[in-house]
């Protein structure tokens, strides 16, 4: 087994574990620097600004922040359902959507809730496969009687003649409560998506 092959393996089994091993070190990070996405890139670019948890006001109602988790789940079974008319509820007119990968520059951005919704529809039409969003890590950032910041991770599973893992993904969520709280601007970062497998 070469240096490369025992130096994944051992991070694989030990983690983050900061123990020296053949293959690491300033010399294997400089030859591994070029490698997509960096680490950390959504706050490097700006993209994200998690705050420390002495830094988060205390909610101001609890239940607006399990209704915001239902929100992004309401959002990603909807759009894996093709319910497109849930969908519709969940962006404000004005909402604005973002894509980008490995860093914090989009190479997308739909603007309006119906434009949105409409860009869903077409991008979906073009797969024929089924995908399932899971999200996790949700930390809401900001919490007002009517506004809210939230930021989350994503796991994209791809089904189709076998399962493979499709994207992960962090969110960055601004939310404003019209009757229910709805998307008014949303941040897809995808890491990386499976190349075999149409686009998130």
């Amino acid at each position: 087994m070469d240096d490369r092959r025992r130096a994944l393996l051992f991070t694989a089994i030990a983690g983050a574990a900061a123990v020296p091993f053949p293959g690491s070190g300033p010399s294997a990070a400089a030859e591994n620097k070029a490698s997509e996405p960096r680490q950390g890139w959504a706050h490097k670019d700006g993209a994200v600004a998690m705050r420390a948890p002495s830094k988060v006001a205390a909610l101001a109602n609890p239940m607006d922040y399990l209704l915001i988790h239902e929100a992004f789940a309401r959002y990603g079974m909807a759009h894996d359902e093709l319910r497109f008319d849930i969908l519709s509820e969940l962006f404000t007119d004005e909402a604005v959507l973002e894509v980008a990968k490995g860093n914090g520059k989009p190479f997308q951005t739909v603007k309006s809730g119906k434009a949105i919704v409409a860009n869903f529809a077409n991008v979906l039409s073009q797969q024929q496969d089924q995908r399932r969003h899971c999200f996790s890590n949700i930390l809401i950032e900001e919490l007002t009687a009517d506004r809210a910041l939230a930021i989350a991770y994503g796991l994209v599973s791809v089904a189709a003649d076998g399962l493979i893992l499709g994207a992960t993904v962090i969110y960055r969520v601004e939310l404003r409560k019209a009757g229910h709280w709805r998307f008014s601007r949303l941040f897809i970062g995808m890491d990386d998506y499976t190349t075999s497998a149409p686009k998130v």
